[in-house]
This record gives structure tokens, C-alpha cells and sequence, in this order.
């Protein structure tokens, strides 16, 4: 059984893909969707997506650091 969350602390959003959907390319998706020059954070720790989203003007960090954030809140 998944567990959703319902809500998240302040500016923290959480999606998941559609089925048969490569959440790789909902990321990119979304960040491409920002305007520019809004400050986007993508935790991830995937190599090839890390690479995508800096291109496309985000930050990346790793998903590590997004769970210890998470946990202190």
C-alpha cells in the first residue's frame, strides 16, 4: 500500500508519474515550465537527470539531502 501525503512542509511538492509515464521526463517537463529565473531545487540523486535539469536553469541536489531536511521538519 502507497501512502500519499496530504501536505508537505512550505514549498515542498510532491508528484508522482502516471503509470507507463518515466518520472525522469515529468522532471524535466516540469522544470522546463518554470519561467525563467524563478529559483527551481530538484532532489535527485540520478546522474542523467541532475545533468538535464541544470541545463534548464535548476538546482539539483541529492535526494539525501532532501530527506534529512524532511526529518528535521
Amino acid at each position: 500500500v502507497l501512502s500519499v501525503p496530504t501536505a508537505g512542509p512550505r514549498g515542498v511538492r510532491v508528484l508522482f508519474s502516471e503509470p507507463g509515464v518515466q518520472a525522469d521526463d515529468v522532471i524535466r517537463d516540469l522544470v522546463s515550465a518554470e519561467p525563467k529565473g524563478r529559483q527551481v531545487v530538484v532532489a535527485t540523486s540520478d546522474r542523467a537527470v541532475v545533468t538535464s535539469v541544470q541545463r534548464r536553469g535548476a538546482y539539483a541536489v541529492p535526494s539525501a539531502t532532501l530527506l534529512a531536511r524532511l526529518n528535521r521538519v
